[in-house]
């Protein structure tokens, strides 16, 4: 059985703060619905607190409070009226709930998984004709099949960074040309990265690889600062690979029932562009090399 963990609410109020002080900056009072507003001399973009308070129907010193990470309750109510004032789309919804839910003071993880359950590398193995990989609540890749590495570069390292995806797509190089619209699609992924790590925030961990990134990468830290939240990374992946050319993936991303924290991550070709066949041509190169 799992440990009790502690969750940081002090911390997790932080987050909340950041959330909706951004997601308030990115609303134009137009986008907003105040037509009104034009006349207003303003010193910073977006709306203006009074301005949320106004259109969620709540005080201005009561949102000024939520917004600062003070610790007070908030009803579901409430909830859903800032969500709409804010244009939240349902991730972001999502993620405001998660953020602002009563305080609990423990958790208790449902199941204490092992790095992979072996039978999980034997289904990957069995799936030679489209690149997959699982992935942990960091982004670790934990387990791949041969495509996984012939189309996203090899994962067989000693250095576990080496295995993020959020650090390959932010420090490597070489993924800024093999992804097409590299910029829409780790966007995407910090997106998605930012969600999980807001559920794990006990995790010590990600302090010191966010600060990591936030070092290594004007862009990452940008982003980071800008809060995009996904709670689901499904976006495609359109690749320029070196040897066979274009490849547009569908991606699902599929969570284990057993072990909440590992995700299945399969990559489907588009049988329409010719993607299908360049792909199943670099499987049967992959495959006769390693055979």
């Amino acid at each position: 059985m799992g440990e009790w963990i502690i969750i940081n609410n002090d911390q997790r109020r932080i987050e909340l703060s950041r959330f909706l002080r951004t997601r308030r900056q990115k609303l134009s009072p137009q986008s907003a619905g105040l037509q009104n507003a034009d006349h207003i001399r303003r010193r910073t973009k977006g709306l203006r607190r009074e301005e949320v308070a106004a259109l969620a129907g709540i005080s201005l010193p009561w949102y000024t409070s939520l917004e600062q990470g003070k610790d007070i309750n908030v009803s579901d109510q409430v909830l859903d009226s800032l969500a709409r004032a804010l244009n939240l789309s349902s991730d972001e919804r999502d993620h405001l709930f998660f953020l602002a839910a009563p305080p609990r003071p423990m958790i208790k993880p449902s199941i204490n998984c092992p790095v992979l359950l072996p039978s999980l590398q034997f289904l990957l193995d069995q799936m030679p004709q489209v690149p997959a990989y699982i992935s942990d609540e960091k982004m670790h890749v934990l387990a791949w099949n041969r495509l996984a590495s012939a189309v996203f570069g090899s994962f067989d390292t000693a250095e576990q960074r080496e295995r993020n995806m959020i650090w390959r797509m932010f420090m490597l190089p070489s993924y800024r040309t093999l992804f097409i619209d590299w910029e829409s699609l780790a966007g995407s992924l910090l997106g998605h990265f930012r969600s999980l790590y807001t559920r794990h925030i006990e995790d010590a961990w990600y302090a010191g690889f966010i600060a990591e990134l936030m070092e290594g990468s004007p862009e990452f830290k940008a982003w980071w600062d800008s809060y995009e939240v996904q709670c689901t990374s499904q976006h495609p992946r359109a690749i320029s690979h070196p040897r066979v050319g274009l490849l547009n993936l569908e991606t699902q991303l599929l969570r284990f029932e057993d072990c909440q924290d590992q995700f299945l991550n399969v990559f489907i070709p588009d049988p329409k562009d010719g993607s299908m066949h360049r792909l199943a041509k670099l499987a049967e190169e992959t495959n006769s090399f390693q055979s």
